[in-house]
Formats: structure tokens, sequence, C-alpha cells
């Protein structure tokens, strides 16, 4: 499954979060490329994230969220399945 994740940092949480990214403390694996930001609001960000699961998801995605004032995902699903519930 594929979720497009939104997340706004925890500002007060940068130096730790930053912390962990460099040393590799997250796991980044689930991660589809990269995270891109709001260029109006920085602290604002989107990526795509992919797992077996939902529940696998949150499993990898519970570590970051102590890092996010918000967060919020959505599941994701290809253009053929989009066309396929259209036509419906």
């Amino acid at each position: 499954m594929l979720f497009q994740v939104t997340v706004r940092v925890d500002v007060a949480k940068m130096a730790e979060f930053g912390a962990k990214l460099q040393s590799g403390a997250l796991d980044r694996s689930a991660i589809r490329g990269e995270t891109y930001c709001l260029a109006d609001d920085p602290a604002v960000g989107f990526s795509v994230w992919e797992a077996a699961d939902r529940s696998a998801f949150e499993a990898v995605f519970s570590a970051w969220k102590p890092y996010y004032a918000e967060s919020e995902a959505r599941e994701l699903i290809s253009p053929a399945e989009a066309m396929r519930r259209l036509a419906r």
C-alpha cells in the first residue's frame, strides 16, 4: 500500500529530529523518493510511503510521530485503479 504522508514538523524538536535523521536512527526504508516542503510554510512537508498494510505503516511511522506537531496519512491508489473506480 502507498500512503501520502503530510506532516507539520514540531519546530521545538528540530535539533533532536535532525540528529536522529543524520545518525540513521529513523527507518527511512518505507519512504519512496524525497520529502517536499511547502515554499510558503516550510514546516509542512509531504512524501509517499510504502508498506504492506496500514499496521505495517504505523509500525514504522510511529518512531517519526514525536517530531511532528501534526500528521496525516492517506492511502493512495494507482491511476489505473482510479479510472476503474471512476468508471463505476
